[in-house]
């Protein structure tokens, strides 16, 4: 308020999770201002984007890297009137700037007396916008998603109801606040029940974070359980013949009990008896490696394999998994203890409405239904009809309700045969192989399915030694036959269950992965499967020319 801020005015946060981050973000809220989050990834012309097409005339910077890409682009913020610094060490910059530059450590010193104070407080409606939430754009300019107090407010308690949590959870912060799944479940959440926030020093160190501080569950992405399966697969590989035995016996006689719970059967005494053994020498140390107190896990933010779900299932720990977008403040559908189904996203959340349209797409009303996109009255037009917010994901919803994403309706390739297939189904059943990183489809008015696959090099390095394969150098492994023999039977016994004309009959193997400094992923690190499609046509071209027959 000192600054001379007006009730909606806007304040960006360009910092990692750490608490300055929470209050700054509750400050602004509380005198009515709209923060706007930004993606510590995003380079200094992104940033600039969405401090121009915010308006920010506040911009809070953490530490000196963050910082430095501030600094080429100042200029061109007419809107920009100040600069708030986390870290002291940046008041030695301060002569590089246009605006002042403010401590946040003295921000307190400029605190209004509490009738102006109590007074703007007052003024702030539900329906004023809270915050500004750029996506990540995998296609085109990122759109800022404007949300209102209201719709904060009604998906944590629609969350609260949803989930068995209580002012005695602990939850690490990890994933970036500047998503919101994050920033509704892993932080307003968490306020609104009293929990406790713990915050991870960097992604790195998230392992050994999650042992000092023993969360009570997890707010994850479907990369960080799959980290997690692959670390825990690698020991037990190099394990002793004893312990790979037991580990096997072990989960085994979990998914035993998970069919048994499937099926709603009971397990016999006998095998009760089992795992009972089996928790003590093996669930409780895959517990353990999440600090030992962890109740259940979330999953959001991309589509889980069910060979995930499961894997963690039949060692003792359950992933629900759930929907929704930043646009529906986020989350729509969610798996919980009594309405649980792998495979899908779970059931809506009381007061949420969805239906599927005639062609597959999953529409939705809400009181979390974003107010607009900022300055994109034409693009909110298009999704925003009668009242129902047009997701542009495709879904099935069963008989006992629970909702299925099936694949993007832009993203959905159709043949020159007319058949329609959603790439990231079979995308996810290809990237749950060992050998697989990543896969990307193409196909589009072709006569069969082609993909681009990023091998997971380590395991293919170890592949090509253990067949004493001769090669100089990655590349020239990559283009070996036997190589090549090895991954098409891997993604053959993946896919052995789709239509013939859902599987890859050829493919391209890449030496790199798709990075975010190259343009190829998002902050959030989805595909942006136009640019990556586009930098590899040629290759993929050659591959029909090659088998025209």
């Amino acid at each position: 308020m000192s600054m001379g801020l007006r009730p909606q005015d806007r304040i960006a946060i360009l910092s990692e999770n750490r608490p300055e981050w929470a209050l700054i973000d509750l400050a602004a809220q509380m005198i009515g201002l709209s923060s706007v989050p930004i993606y510590t990834s995003l380079t200094s012309s992104e940033i600039q984007y969405m401090l121009l097409d915010s308006g920010a005339k506040i911009i809070a910077v953490s530490n000196q890297t963050l910082f430095e890409k501030i600094i080429p682009i100042q200029k061109s913020l007419p809107d920009l009137k100040a600069v708030i610094a986390f870290d002291s060490t940046l008041s030695l910059s301060a002569d590089r700037l246009g605006v002042p530059l403010y401590l946040i450590k003295n921000l307190k010193k400029t605190v209004p007396d509490d009738a102006a104070l109590r007074e703007r407080v007052l003024e702030v409606s539900p329906d004023h916008i809270a915050s500004i939430i750029y996506t990540s754009g995998t296609t085109g300019s990122p759109k800022g998603v404007m949300l209102t107090h209201s719709n904060f407010i009604r998906n944590v308690s629609l969350c609260k109801a949803a989930l068995s949590m209580s002012g005695t959870d602990v939850h690490l912060s990890f994933l970036p606040l500047s998503h919101v799944f994050e920033r509704m479940a892993g932080y307003y959440l968490m306020i609104h029940i009293g929990a406790t926030i713990a915050y991870a020093e960097n992604m790195d160190t998230v392992p050994q974070n999650l042992l000092e501080i023993r969360p009570t569950f997890i707010l994850g992405v479907p990369r960080f359980y799959e980290k997690i399966k692959d670390r825990v697969l690698d020991t037990v590989e190099k394990s002793s013949s004893i312990k790979k035995g037991l580990f096997h016996w072990a989960k085994a006689l979990g998914a035993e009990y998970r069919e048994a719970v499937e099926q709603k059967k009971k397990l016999g005494w006998t095998k009760n008896l089992q795992r009972c053994a089996a928790h003590v020498l093996a669930y409780k140390k895959f517990s353990a490696r999440l600090g030992g107190r962890v109740r259940f896990c979330v999953s959001g933010g991309a589509p889980l394999a069910k060979e995930t779900a499961e894997f963690f299932y039949d060692l003792g720990v359950t992933i629900y998994e759930g929907y929704g977008l930043t646009e529906t403040s986020p989350v729509i559908t969610v798996n919980r203890e009594n309405q649980f189904k792998f495979g899908t996203v779970g059931t809506l959340l009381e007061g949420i409405h969805i239906m599927i349209s005639d062609e597959g797409e999953i529409l939705t009303k809400s009181p979390c239904v974003m107010k607009g996109y900022h300055h994109k009255p034409e693009e909110t037009a298009a999704v925003l009809k009668d009242g129902w917010f047009y997701t542009g994901d495709l879904g099935l919803i069963d008989r006992e309700g629970f909702l299925s994403i099936t694949g993007r309706k832009k993203e959905l390739i159709v043949t020159s045969g007319g058949k329609k297939i959603a790439p990231r189904v079979i995308e996810a059943l290809a990237e749950q192989d060992p050998l697989v990183l990543r896969c990307v489809l193409f196909g589009e008015a072709m006569k069969f399915i082609t993909a681009l696959i990023v091998p997971v090099r380590e395991q293919i390095v170890q592949f090509a030694d253990g067949q004493k394969i001769a090669y100089q150098n990655y590349k020239d492994l990559l283009e070996n036959p036997k190589i090549v023999e090895r991954i098409d039977c891997a993604l053959q016994a993946r896919l052995k269950d789709l239509a013939n004309f859902e599987k890859i009959k050829y493919f391209v193997l890449l030496e790199n992965d798709f990075s975010q400094s190259s343009g190829e992923l998002t902050p959030t690190l989805k595909v942006k499967r136009e640019v990556v499609i586009s930098r590899h046509k040629d290759k993929l071209l050659a591959l029909y020319e090659k088998n025209k027959a």
